[in-house]
């Protein structure tokens, strides 16, 4: 059986291993900037997990390696293993970036190591609920031929859906992603800031909204962005959208240009499936300058 050590005990790292472990994979343990940090990982994840004092101990114990750390780490800790004096030609290491590609790991290609990217595309707020939010996780798979064939086959056992990418693609990849859960974040925080120039406090406007965020959500996944959308710009309501920038402008002019922002990337999804009225798009186009 593949053991998989795993560099970075944050919660990537502690929730794919978590994820693993109960998939019956094993997991060798965890090195970190911390020997506390890996410890705690190795800790729940229990059993003969463990936390390494050394990187060398890490690659030691370890058929693949996995770098779960911040994009910025990954360079050093290229250079770190590839200077470690550690046998690591046919060794399967990959890291955990969305945006970065393999080339990033380099070095241990030059000393014949199989090196890809591999991320899941899933958010992880720590490393038990990451875990469970892991199970419907789909992968992208970059890197090295050879690499990204035994980690394809790895990613199909698992029972996962997996895509492969172009290393050039993967910014752009990587881009879709955060706009679908980062920017999906924001949007609603702005959402509920403008409930609570109503009077209610975030809590209530939050739970105020939340029935309404879940059924749009579900019609976007069962229809598809430009079918599901509703509302007056699908709408081609014009006096409604003037109405709301009347309000802003009146109340909180700051957030107007948001509105706007917002309201432009919604008019374009429109025009692809519902709003057809070409003097509804001029008007709207005009109010959202």
């Amino acid at each position: 059986m593949i053991s998989i050590g795993f560099i970075g005990a944050g919660r990537l790292g502690t929730a794919f291993g978590l994820y693993l472990v109960r998939r019956g994979i094993q997991v060798a343990g965890y090195y970190s900037r911390t020997y506390a940090h890996a410890k705690d990982a190795a800790d729940l994840l229990g059993g003969e997990v463990q936390a390494f004092r050394s990187l060398r101990e890490l690659l030691e114990h370890s058929d693949w390696v996995a770098i779960a750390t911040n994009d910025g780490a990954i360079p050093q800790i290229a250079r770190d293993i590839a200077e470690s004096g550690v046998h690591i030609k046919e060794k399967v290491v990959f890291h955990m970036s969305g945006a970065a590609t393999s080339t990033l790991l380099a070095p241990l290609a030059d000393k014949g190591a199989l090196v890809a990217s591999l991320h899941p595309l899933q958010s992880f707020a720590d490393g038990i609920s990451g875990a469970r939010a892991m199970e419907e996780a789909v992968f992208s798979v970059e890197g090295h031929e050879e690499a990204v064939v035994r980690l394809s086959k790895w990613v199909d056992k698992l029972g996962h859906t997996r895509f492969l990418l172009d290393a050039e693609h993967k910014p752009l990849y990587h881009a879709a992603a955060s706009v679908a859960s980062n920017s999906l974040a924001g949007v609603i925080g702005y959402a509920v800031e403008l409930m609570m120039k109503v009077g209610m406090d975030e809590e209530k406007s939050l739970s105020a909204l939340a029935p309404l965020i879940k059924t749009t959500v579900c019609n976007v996944l069962d229809k598809g962005a430009a079918r599901a959308l509703t509302g007056p710009v699908a709408r081609g309501d014009i006096g409604t959208v003037a109405m709301h920038l009347q309000a802003l402008d009146k109340t909180n002019p700051e957030l107007v240009s948001f509105y706007k922002e917002l309201g432009k990337v919604t008019l374009a999804t429109a025009k692809r499936e519902q709003l057809r009225n070409e003097d509804a798009i001029r008007q709207l186009s005009k109010l959202l300058e």
